[in-house]
């Protein structure tokens, strides 16, 4: 069948936070901020840009780095496409957008460049860098999928096809919003206003954006959430600097990964944040995140959390960075 591009609604795009160009057709969201080296910034399965990475992370970085995220089919405010999205359709993608820029940002976005990846980001950085190995001079990956992801039982269903599409469909407005739990260490902690915020971003998601779920449940069925080891051997086999930047507490993508992902990629380095859980490290710990990313792009080495200035353990000892 010919691949069909799904449309969202006008009030969805009036709150985009970047820019949008036309990628084989799709109507294609990214956000470009600041002036200096390169950072590219990939987000997860769920969140797009707006939400991962425009309310604080970026401007951060944007302080001394050029940085620019995208946001891929079906996420944050690129439209959807019947294409599957897999490796290679995700991979074409960033590096079609990265070409379309490359006039606009004086060849930066098509020169070396440090590429993040969080969450499903993370394999889709590193199968980037598997793909354009001279374009990425640095790889961080934040809490990444591609090893030791739990599926939950609903997950495993949907990927059965007509059944799993009826039933994601229905179920989307209950199960995607009681994940906000398990994304963060203390739930109970957030700010209530910023709770309902997150519960009604994601049904604002689903109601105005309807490539939304699909483009989830396509990256279920399509996607290496949880089989990525050999593409993570490849990035170990080369002199790539990587550091791995995780919260002790991930429960999405557990913590305990790192020790897997040691093992895949020796050139790794590990930056923990400390009482963090998934969706942590892009809310409360999103500015010494930040930090730790544009440390590591300055000098290819993963900080210390104990220098980062807003640190409760500034100047004092700490092993959470052993592996």
């Amino acid at each position: 069948p010919a691949t069909k591009i799904v449309p969202y609604s006008a009030d969805w795009e009036a709150i985009a936070a970047g820019e949008f160009v036309r990628i084989g057709g799709v109507k294609t969201h990214f956000v470009l901020r600041g002036e200096g080296p390169l950072i590219v910034m990939l987000h997860g399965m769920g969140n797009g840009i707006s939400k991962a990475f425009a309310p604080e992370i970026i401007p951060s970085l944007a302080k001394n780095y050029t940085v620019l995220a995208i946001d891929y089919y079906g996420r944050g405010h690129t439209e959807h496409t019947t294409l599957p999205c897999d490796m290679r359709q995700l991979v074409a993608l960033v590096a079609q957008v990265l070409l379309k820029l490359s006039d606009r940002t004086s060849g930066l976005t098509v020169s070396p460049f440090t590429l993040v990846g969080y969450s499903m980001g993370g394999p889709l950085a590193a199968g980037f860098a598997i793909q354009f190995p001279h374009l990425v001079e640095k790889l961080v990956l934040m809490a990444p999928a591609g090893v030791s992801v739990p599926i939950p039982l609903e997950g495993e269903i949907v990927k059965i096809p007509v059944l799993g599409d009826a039933l994601f469909n229905v179920l989307a407005t209950t199960l995607l919003p009681d994940q906000l739990v398990t994304g963060h260490y203390d739930w109970g902690a957030v700010d209530k206003e910023y709770q309902e915020y997150l519960r009604n971003h994601i049904l604002q998601n689903i109601h105005q954006n309807p490539g939304w779920v699909p483009s989830m449940l396509s990256s279920l069925r399509h996607f290496p959430l949880n089989n990525f080891e050999n593409g993570y051997v490849q990035i170990g086999g080369r002199r790539l600097p990587v550091m791995l930047l995780w919260g002790d507490s991930d429960k999405v993508c557990p913590y305990h990964g790192h020790r897997r992902l040691k093992e895949l990629i020796p050139q790794l380095e590990l930056y923990t944040v400390i009482h963090a859980g998934h969706d942590d490290i892009i809310e409360k710990d999103a500015l010494e995140v930040a930090w730790a990313i544009g440390t590591f792009a300055a000098n290819g080495t993963a900080p210390l959390p104990i220098g980062y200035p807003g640190s409760e353990t500034e100047g004092e000892g700490d092993d959470s960075n052993d592996i």
